[in-house]
């Protein structure tokens, strides 16, 4: 095939896109209508129902929304994680968001591989009121993480990257709940472990972890002085 050509197909199918997704946007939808469409394949459709959806009216259908943040396309994800923030926000509806299930959903989520979903959860799990239940579930995770990277060689592999954007992800998760959990010896000793790090950004999320959680424990200060000669800027604003 012609560039030429494929750029003509691609043309037509964008074209049919655009007016598919009109008009989805000029239908008369129900609340009812759009929380049903979330169970559907039609990934157009449901983007623009995601948008639209204002409010919840039973756990059920808080379900049915955070059913769509993981293992679904990449724009789904994404327009569900931006919708989950604007509603958990609300008092009326942040009650629906606290079930275990849907904490180890957020807790997938935090590693998404689009960086837009995991900066959105990281802002999403603030709202949770079991932050001790999500700051364990972190914790293994990253544990996880540091067993698998012993097992792959310290090179700048695609393995490695995984891993370092899994890590600083999960770091950057425990320092959004700081406040409301209890940070333990598991963290102390994994920040412990992360700062020597080759990678200056899981530096930098273990500087800041320490910088912190240094406000209510001690502890963490030491993190900070194994940190204290590290010539990287980014690490040196959190000393």
């Amino acid at each position: 095939m012609s560039m030429e050509n494929y750029l003509e197909i691609n043309y037509e199918k964008n074209m049919v896109m655009l007016n598919q997704a009109m008009e989805y946007c000029y239908e008369d939808l129900s609340h009812q209508d759009l929380i049903k469409e979330l169970l559907s394949d039609n990934d157009l459709k449901k983007q623009l129902c995601i948008i639209k959806i204002q409010q919840l009216n039973s756990q059920s259908e808080a379900d049915i929304l955070v059913s769509n943040l993981t293992g679904k396309s990449g724009p789904i994800r994404e327009t569900i994680s931006f919708k989950i923030l604007e509603l958990i926000k609300q008092e009326a509806y942040c009650k629906y968001f606290q079930k275990e299930e849907i904490l180890d959903t957020f807790v997938k989520a935090v590693t998404d591989i689009n960086p837009s979903v995991s900066r959105n959860t990281v802002e999403i799990i603030k709202y949770v009121e079991n932050a001790q239940y999500l700051y364990a579930s972190l914790i293994a995770e990253i544990k996880k993480t540091l067993n698998e990277m012993q097992d792959i060689q310290q090179v700048r592999s695609y393995d490695t990257n995984k891993k370092n954007f899994n890590l600083y992800w999960n770091i950057e998760a425990i320092i959004s709940i700081g406040s409301k959990i209890q940070a333990d010896e598991d963290f102390f000793l994994i920040l412990k472990q992360t700062a020597c790090s080759n990678d200056y950004t899981i530096r930098e999320k273990t500087a800041k972890a320490a910088h912190v959680l240094s406000l209510q424990d001690n502890r963490f200060k030491v993190v900070l002085n194994l940190l204290s000669n590290d010539s990287n800027v980014y690490v040196q604003k959190y000393l």
